[in-house]
């Protein structure tokens, strides 16, 4: 798979590395990748065109976040600080010397402190 050379409307073409001969595989659909825009270093991976545009919002970058570990906490028995839901998960690991907040609660806490920055 290739890159166009010219993606962007008025833009002089932008050099393109032959990379065929690394063996270079898309980390996102496994397809073999002959061409890049950039020479790879091997410590980071590469995406074809097509996996870095469905994954990028304005085609700059990968903007999608890599999902959030998280933590069962099902056993703890905790509850909401807001509501008293009983919580099960939690994107990180309560130490007990801080309430927690189901999501529906901490996302209206944030919204009304949000509210009174400035």
């Amino acid at each position: 798979m290739t890159f166009d050379s010219n993606m962007g409307g008025g833009r002089p073409p932008r050099q393109m590395y032959d990379v065929s001969a690394m063996g270079l595989k898309c980390a996102g659909c496994g397809a073999d990748i002959t061409e890049l825009p950039f020479q790879p270093t091997g410590d980071r991976p590469v995406y074809c065109r097509d996996c870095k545009r469905q994954n990028s919002g304005s085609g700059s970058g990968f903007s999608a976040r890599p999902q959030r570990q998280m933590y069962d906490v099902s056993a703890m028995g905790l509850k909401c600080a807001g509501c008293g839901v009983d919580i099960t998960e939690l994107p990180f690991e309560p130490t007990g010397d801080r309430p927690v907040y189901c999501r529906e609660c901490n996302r209206n806490r944030r919204q009304s402190y949000s509210g009174n920055r400035y």
